[in-house]
């Protein structure tokens, strides 16, 4: 019920595109599911409700002035998550049957390859929500007191009227917990965002705030990087609801806009720390 397609992509020729492409990308996503289910696709695009999918911005692509530079045969990348089995079901399809190009911004970007398998690309996956649930919430080992978070898209929060550029660990673990608590079969208690912000703090990080081009002329500030939590409440049942939400981080996104290509996180892995 929980997939992560990447898509790898390349030009033929020389090309120069806006810097960032999130909303192409979200347009780009509903083109790929009306392939195979127009009528999916449709709700997807009017459903006033939480979206079960993220949309990445175009990765891979070096920045030359206030433009990417798309080079011949160099490899750039998409990435789209599924959090319900009717979503998932169609990137499992589009993972097998991929399209031989893919419309971003005008521009038709051939497919090279397409996959959810993470020894293909680190940002790739899929798992199950009991999957998930069962090995952080009946872990035989005590779980770790510690999560670090790779914030790769600027992430931002909408907190008392006001956005947040900054992974204040209850909003962080918030956005998670709710998400889970929509689209998965097994619910976790919301009180992680009271323990999250009581018991949870942020040990150390590595962090940016990014300026994105939002709609009309304005910006929307996010931040990218890395953040390391530290509980200092021991409570096996919490540890092991935060260690949850943190690979859940990987399909469901951080924040808000995660459709259009805001709050791509997952786990840091350990090479990276």
């Amino acid at each position: 019920m929980l997939t992560s397609l990447v898509l790898t992509l390349s030009t033929d020729r020389s090309l120069t595109l806006p810097p960032y492409l999130g909303r192409a990308s979200h347009a780009a996503f509903l083109r790929l599911m009306a392939r195979s289910d127009a009528d999916l696709a449709e709700k997807l695009h009017t459903s006033d409700a939480r979206r079960p999918f993220t949309c990445s911005t175009l990765w891979g692509a070096p920045r030359r002035g206030r433009a990417l530079a798309l080079d011949p045969g160099a490899p750039v990348f998409l990435r789209y998550t599924g959090l319900t089995a009717e979503v998932s079901q169609r990137l499992r399809q589009l993972a097998q049957e991929p399209p031989l190009h893919v419309e971003v911004e005008g521009t038709n970007l051939a497919v090279r390859q397409a996959t959810l398998d993470p020894d293909d690309h680190p940002w790739a996956g899929q798992s199950g929500y009991e999957a998930l649930a069962a090995r952080h919430l009946l872990p035989e080992d005590p779980p770790s007191r510690h999560a670090e978070l790779h914030f790769a898209s600027p992430t931002a929060f909408r907190s008392a009227g006001h956005t947040l550029p900054f992974p204040l660990p209850a909003l962080v673990y918030g956005s998670l917990v709710r998400k889970w608590n929509d689209f998965a079969p097994v619910s976790v208690s919301e009180e992680i965002h009271r323990f999250a912000e009581e018991c949870l703090a942020a040990s150390r990080y590595r962090l940016s705030t990014r300026a994105v081009a939002a709609k009309g002329r304005s910006v929307q500030i996010g931040f990218v990087g890395r953040c390391r939590y530290v509980a200092l409440n021991k409570d096996r049942y919490w540890l092991g609801v935060m260690q949850l939400l943190t690979d859940y981080a990987l399909y469901a996104g951080v924040g808000y806009q995660t459709a259009a290509g805001l709050g791509q996180v997952r786990r840091a892995p350990p090479r990276e720390r």
